[in-house]
């Protein structure tokens, strides 16, 4: 009955819930003989209709992969083959898939970066923005006045990534490129002191290893004083999280309200002001993304 009109979102549904009953009550590796077998059943066809997750098994593991999920996620024109040419079931299933917590959330964060950069153009005209891991850079088309800002560094290291960013800018934006990756980023110290803003909104590297730490504390020391620091993250695993495990390869580093916190206590507390964790608007309750800000004084 899945392929039947209307069908789709109750096959997903009760598809969420089996592979998250699934993953909480099996051993590990129980778990992963459990996912190879949904990844050959008859069902795993319709998943693939959705535009979705083909894209996501299309690119698993590349970086462009989070970007082009976010352009399918706001219909965006680079991707309107992809949606045109799905099937029926596909198209239901897509409605469907997008409604779910993570990625409505993901789909929203354009948005609100263009709010946060729109609020320090407020207060700083001519700004100076970077965005790290900047992905496509769609929250540029959603700024009022791209021309007020100063300066706008997006650091990519896909030239795939950087092709597509530079392909959709609005006239006018004054940016430039950082081809180096978060490493290097890390490495540079010439690169203090230089930004109002700096945007980081998919933090990477999971598990309690310094490496993130280090990274907000390279971020923030390239602040000026004044400027902001907003991190981005996936929040807690949603229902959701074991379904995309199996079928779209996707494993985010799901953190906790106190995991962004911790990531804070990185950045030196005499020059730190008003650090703060929040839940992202958007997603429903579960499923949302955290952020957190701090200022430099």
């Amino acid at each position: 009955m899945a392929w039947e009109p209307g069908w789709s979102p109750a096959a997903l549904s009760r598809l969420v819930r089996l592979c998250d009953d699934l993953k909480r009550s099996l051993e590990p590796a129980v778990w992963q003989m459990a996912c190879a077998e949904m990844l050959v059943h008859p069902l795993h066809r319709l998943m693939l209709e959705d535009p979705l997750i083909r894209a996501a098994q299309d690119l698993a593991g590349r970086p462009g992969l989070l970007p082009l999920l976010q352009d399918l996620l706001l219909r965006h024109e680079t991707v309107r083959d992809r949606l045109s040419q799905a099937s029926r079931a596909g198209r239901d299933l897509f409605e469907a898939t997008a409604a779910l917590g993570y990625f409505s959330a993901l789909q929203g964060q354009p948005a609100f970066l263009a709010r946060v950069i729109e609020a320090v153009l407020e207060r700083r005209p001519g700004a100076e923005v970077l965005s790290l891991g900047a992905g496509h850079l769609r929250e540029a088309a959603m700024l009022a006045q791209p021309g007020k800002l100063g300066r706008w560094v997006a650091q990519e290291t896909d030239r795939g990534v950087i092709a597509t960013l530079r392909r959709g800018l609005p006239p006018g934006l004054p940016l430039r490129s950082l081809r180096c990756n978060l490493s290097s980023f890390v490495r540079k110290p010439y690169l203090r002191g230089c930004f109002d803003l700096i945007l980081l909104p998919d933090l990477p590297g999971c598990g309690t290893g310094s490496w993130p730490k280090e990274l907000v504390d390279s971020a923030f020391a390239a602040l000026k004083p004044g400027g902001l620091l907003l991190l981005g993250s996936a929040g807690p695993a949603p229902p959701e999280a074991a379904w995309m495990e199996v079928f779209l390869g996707l494993r985010p580093c799901w953190r906790s309200l106190e995991e962004m916190e911790a990531l804070l206590a990185a950045v030196p507390p005499a020059e730190a002001r008003r650090p703060r964790v929040f839940q992202g608007i958007g997603g429903g309750v579960e499923g949302r993304r955290l952020y957190a800000m701090v200022e430099r004084r």
